[in-house]
């Protein structure tokens, strides 16, 4: 690589630096366009072979001793934030320190405000696409650092040297680094990151969406958002009974000024219990439990599964600021998992007092619900009949900017229009059932939620948001739903390659923020807890387990069984003994005396140059001769040959 690539890839370096930046809202996009043109203008000089003086020098210096005083407006007046206005410092020192390496070697310098811009945009970054980031940049890194070292090693020993191959080690470098910071980063010291942003928040002007009120005098638009408000996970046991879930978020159960509004409640602490839970409810009918994962916003307010009557695994948890809404102070942009209990319906721990909402009902509106609910005479039975009306007769319109009025009150939905959105649908229903004296409200929250099937759990998403109608039928709220359930959502149909696309994009997602970003102290010391539990359990399990076959060994059977095998083999070897040849016992024999016997030699002639043990030898030769030359088979003589031998 010549000088001018390498310029190029210093620039390069800076450049790709500072990319998140423009996902983080670190800073503001115009300083870091700003930034980008200059350096790209530069690094285009430098192809072009005109050098990295974009701007002349001298307007350069006077641009940096300036900026010494417009760093202290940018903090003060401009950014106001004073990460903000050090970041604008750090691109401006980048984008003057190509004109400055015309005088004097400063890669190294260089080397570490590209260092600075990425950490500054790391520190911010939350999505799993900064792990390419990191690897990009590090590449390059470590080529620059190589080459850095090359000419101070040039400079140290006043002689040059062939550079070696850069990429090769930069990539060794990087995927060892790699390896050795992911085996380091259950072990280092975890800290929150208060940059860190969260994945779930208030879904203000949306159709949908879980604001402070419900206001038709105003348009109404919807813009669906993917991201994840939470995760459930519950049994195979408890599917059929509690889903598609409901994650209840807001009750809008007063009316003002056409607006929906949810009571203030104010802040009241929920007394924990001995065992750790906090009760909400008294269950009615089978109960079934589930496990919650939700990021929490700036307010902690938490999205229980409807019919949850009791929840475990958080340190507080208080009702408010609004009635029926719950939030809890495990921290700001922290991840709450926690658990819940739910029963097929759940009643009030005291006893309540409902009354109607106070809605406008016209003449209209009253005519119209009497002609709905005929001769129905319980709470429950005028808002079924009210449900199936307006499920029946009236249209769904998902986006509310496709209904064709900019504005549209709740009476003009159920007398003129007769076409809306879920809230419309709410809405609707609860002011028929006002018209014949049952207490009802609305209720916002979240729906359906789609099943992952590789990790098993419920993923709620923002555009899940949707409102449905509770019916206070003299004991207990009961809920009803007058939008097609068809048109609710996550209903809408995805192909499969989809599907799984969605699933395995939502896992990968789920374990980064739930073991990477998030992974904490307690975290820690649950996987140390358990690495020292399956260890020990390992070490008891191998000595139960010697134990048992050390007993086994020494039982009176297994001595049994021991003596039996000995006693085969004796008898094997004896067979394998008795079906030697004589001549294998006499060789054998012989041997051991230090005699060997070739192919091309006979017995006679072998012992002839030991004569000092032929004469000893000369009887069971004797033997072996009439054993193996005689025609005339006789036993005997192999059994004395053999004990002779012996």
């Amino acid at each position: 690589m010549n000088g001018r690539m390498r310029e190029i890839e210093t620039l390069a370096l800076a450049i790709i630096g500072a990319v998140p930046l423009y996902f983080t809202g670190t800073i503001g996009i115009l300083p870091l366009v700003v930034f980008h043109l200059v350096m790209t203008g530069t690094v285009v000089s430098v192809a072009l072979g005109r050098g990295p003086e974009l701007i002349p020098s001298r307007v350069m210096r006077v641009l940096a001793v300036a900026y010494i005083i417009f760093y202290v407006i940018d903090a003060a007046l401009i950014s106001r934030s004073a990460i903000a206005a050090s970041t604008h410092l750090i691109l401006f020192i980048a984008a003057y320190q190509p004109t400055e390496a015309l005088h004097r070697n400063n890669v190294a310098q260089r080397l570490l405000t590209a260092a600075l811009i990425f950490i500054a945009s790391l520190a911010t970054s939350t999505h799993i696409s900064i792990v390419a980031f990191v690897v990009l940049f590090a590449f390059l890194m470590f080529r620059q650092m190589m080459y850095v070292s090359h000419l101070e090693t040039i400079r140290s020993i006043s002689r040059p040297y062939a550079l070696a191959p850069v990429s090769r080690a930069a990539g060794f470098y990087v995927i060892g680094t790699v390896m050795m910071g992911a085996l380091l980063f259950p072990l280092l010291p975890r800290l929150r990151n208060p940059m860190v942003h969260g994945f779930a928040g208030a879904l203000q002007n949306a159709s949908t969406g879980l604001s402070d009120s419900i206001d038709f005098n105003e348009s109404r638009t919807s813009n669906p958002d993917p991201a994840v408000v939470a995760r459930v996970w519950m049994s195979r046991q408890a599917m059929p009974f509690f889903t598609p879930l409901r994650m209840r978020g807001a009750v809008y159960d007063r009316f003002e000024g056409g607006r929906w509004l949810q009571t203030q409640y104010g802040m009241r602490p929920i007394r924990r219990t001995p065992a750790g839970t906090f009760g909400l409810a008294l269950p009615v009918g089978f109960a079934r439990g589930a496990t919650v994962q939700q990021r929490l916003d700036r307010s902690g307010r938490l999205y229980l599964p409807a019919n949850s009557y009791m929840v475990s695994g958080l340190p507080q948890l208080y009702e408010g600021p609004t009635r029926e809404s719950y939030m809890t102070s495990v921290g700001r942009t922290a991840i709450a998992t926690f658990e819940v209990s739910m029963a097929r319906s759940i009643e009030p721990v005291r006893a309540q007092r409902v009354a109607v909402p106070a809605y406008p009902v016209t003449p209209a509106i009253s005519e119209l619900a009497r002609q709905i609910v005929g001769n129905a005479t319980s709470q429950e039975q005028k808002a079924r009949a009210i449900e199936q009306h307006l499920l029946r007769n009236f249209q769904y319109v998902q986006r509310p900017e496709d209904i064709g009025i900019r504005t549209m009150s709740v009476d003009d939905f159920l007398l003129k229009v007769r076409k809306g959105h879920c809230e419309y649908f709410a809405a609707g229903m609860v002011a028929l059932l006002s018209a014949v004296d049952v207490p009802s409200r609305i209720v916002g929250g979240f729906y359906g939620g789609r099943m992952n099937p590789l990790t098993g759990y419920f993923v709620v998403r923002r555009e899940d948001a949707h409102a449905w109608v509770d019916v206070w039928n003299g004991s207990r709220w009961a809920t009803f739903d007058p939008t097609p359930p068809s048109l609710r959502p996550g209903n809408t149909p995805a192909g499969f390659f989809d599907s799984v696309a969605v699933a395995v994009g939502d896992s990968v997602n789920y374990f980064w923020d739930r073991y990477v970003l998030t992974f904490g102290l307690g975290d820690q010391v649950a996987l140390f807890v358990e690495i020292f539990t399956r260890a020990r359990d390992a070490v008891s399990a191998v000595a139960e387990r010697s134990t048992t076959l050390f007993r086994s060994a020494t039982s009176p059977a297994a001595l049994g069984v021991y003596a039996g095998l000995f006693a085969i083999g004796l008898l094997l070897m004896n067979g394998f003994m008795r079906r030697r040849t004589a001549f294998d016992l006499l060789n054998r024999h012989l041997r051991l005396h230090g005699i060997e016997i070739s192919e091309a030699m006979t017995v006679d002639e072998a012992l002839a140059q030991h004569p000092e043990v032929a004469s000893e030898l000369a009887p069971m030769v004797a033997l072996y001769q009439e054993e193996q030359f005689s025609g005339r088979v006789d036993r005997t003589r192999r059994k004395i040959l053999r004990r002779k031998l012996a």
